[in-house]
Order: structure tokens, then sequence, then C-alpha cells
């Protein structure tokens, strides 16, 4: 199987030392999404109306696009995107990416303890060529290049979890948000963690009026 849109989302996300760029929640949530428009793109999944539904229930052949695609047939009539999304949560798929990435040769997995209690996981690069390849398409992209859906896909799930900024300093932000509107899933990933950060400051509010 090629590089996931998951896996190049991760190659951004963490810096050659092999410590992240953003915080590991978004990007948790960011990664769960990631399944979703390369399952569109592999016209499995169809994105309508908020709601996610199955248009081809057979497998890929990649475990981690097919156990969302089980778990998507599973509902009687197609998902709204919250819910699954946030139900989709978890670090294990961080962490089984970041294992397919080693595989391939992008990453080391180096594993320490500090102080004696602390634990420590880094992923330094080990072979730039993958990352750095992720990192051109992106930037041609963002300099003007008309990207295609893939490429697109990617650079809205990154412009949502905040990292554009951090992985391309120099990068035009108005681009980046043009070509981000364009893909349906990354523009409502980006308006989730709007609506979690709203409610966030809203409970922190409301806890100090009592």
């Amino acid at each position: 199987m090629d590089v996931l849109i998951a896996e190049e989302l991760l190659l951004l996300a963490y810096r050659p030392k092999g410590n992240p760029l953003v915080h590991l929640e978004m990007l948790d949530h960011a990664l769960g999404a990631a399944v979703l428009p390369e399952l569109v793109l592999l016209e499995r999944l169809a994105f309508r109306d908020g709601r996610l539904g199955v248009t081809d229930p057979a497998p890929v052949g990649d475990a981690e696009l097919d156990g969302a695609l089980r778990r998507l047939c599973v509902p009687e009539e197609p998902p709204e995107f919250g819910g699954w999304w946030t139900a989709m949560y978890t670090p294990r798929r961080r962490e089984r990416l970041l294992e397919r990435l080693a595989g391939r040769g992008a990453v080391t997995v180096k594993r320490r303890t500090y102080l004696k209690v602390f634990k420590e996981e880094l992923f330094p690069e080990a072979d730039p060529a993958l990352r750095e390849s992720v990192r051109e398409r992106v930037l041609a992209a963002l300099a003007g290049v008309e990207p295609d859906a893939r490429t697109v896909a990617l650079v809205s799930l990154a412009h949502a979890c905040r990292l554009i900024g951090k992985a391309f300093p120099g990068a035009d932000r108005k681009r980046a948000a043009e070509l981000a509107g364009r893909d349906p899933l990354g523009t409502a990933v980006e308006a989730a963690f709007e609506r979690a950060a709203a409610e966030s400051v809203g409970k922190m509010v409301a806890g100090g009026g009592t």
C-alpha cells in the first residue's frame, strides 16, 4: 500500500529530531479523520450533508483503512461526522502509523527513561527522502501550483490542527486557508476543533464564576 495521508501528516507533524510540532491530542484527532479522505479517494466513502456514507464495503487491503471502513459499515444509517470522529479518537493510531513509518525506514523509534520515572518516546528521522517529498509537494501547492486531491486533503488537515505555520513558517497563510476550504472533511475537522475550543473556554469561564 502507498503511504497514507495520515502517515504524511505525521511526517509533517514531527521535527527531524523526533519530537512533535503540535499538541498530541490535537494531532491524534486529526489522524482519526485522516483515514476518511483516503477512503473517499478509493471510492469507498462519500461525505454528504455532514454524514459519512459507505459506497463500497470491499476491503482495500490496508489494515488501518479497512478497520475504519468496517466501523463505518456498522451503523444502519450513515453516521454524522462529529460523533464518528469523536468515537475514533485514540493515541494508538499514531503509534501504529509511526511504527509503519519506521518499517518504511523513514523514522526510528527511541525510548528512554529519565529521572528513573518518566518515559519518553522519540521518532527521529532515519531517511529524509519521504518527508522531503511530502514537504516539497505541500510547499509547491502553497506557492501556487495546482495540487491533486491528496495534497488538498493533507493541507486541509494540517491547517485544521494548526500545523501549517509551524511546519512551514514562511508559507502563505491565505493560500493555505484557500486550499483547506476546498476539502469538506478538513473543513469539518477545523470546525470541530473550533467548537471544542469554544466549549473549553466556556467551561473555564463558567468555573471561574462559581
